[in-house]
């Protein structure tokens, strides 16, 4: 009889328990990413305020500023910098994979940048990476004019071994 209310508790015990962690947990889950993008969006639209200037005129000094302000910030965050000019043409690029100019036409959320203007945030597959990404793009404009784009990818990873500790 003892046993049986004893592995009772425990049965009411642990249904409580997941009843109650799993929502808290997913919540947590969806919170993560959106505060990650929220705050990476923030940083790529700072990173896109310096780099109008010289996106819009091509000046190499103010490209340089940019190029220092993209660098910096992808040492310490450990990000990857990608600003762009009109034609989708790699101006910086803190990875340094591609020696010479790289198109990122072909890269979608930088085509709906330079396309519509909207920002461009979420996640998907680098097929040239092999990893998800988590990205954020904004356009480079002035005027309403756009100039380019500012895009920034952190591996999805950080976010998910974030993810992976809340739910242990």
């Amino acid at each position: 009889m003892t046993r049986r209310l004893l592995v009772g508790y425990l049965g009411v015990a642990l249904f409580v328990l997941v009843a109650l962690e799993v929502p808290l947990g997913l919540q947590n889950q969806r919170t993560q990413r959106a505060d990650v993008e929220r705050k990476v969006e923030h940083d790529a639209t700072v990173l896109a305020s310096v780099a109008e200037d010289g996106v819009q005129s091509g000046s190499r000094t103010q490209l340089l500023t940019a190029a220092r302000f993209a660098f910096d910030y992808a040492h310490t965050s450990g990000a990857r910098v990608v600003i762009v000019d009109k034609r989708a043409f790699a101006l910086i690029d803190t990875s340094a994979r591609v020696s010479g100019t790289e198109s990122f036409a072909s890269r979608p959320e930088i085509a709906k940048v330079l396309r519509t203007g909207d920002v461009a945030s979420g996640t998907r597959y680098s097929a040239t990476l092999h990893r998800n990404l988590l990205y954020v793009a904004v356009p480079v404009a002035s005027g309403g004019i756009v100039h380019g784009a500012v895009r920034v990818t952190f591996a999805t990873s950080a976010v998910d071994a974030r993810i992976t500790r809340y739910w242990l």
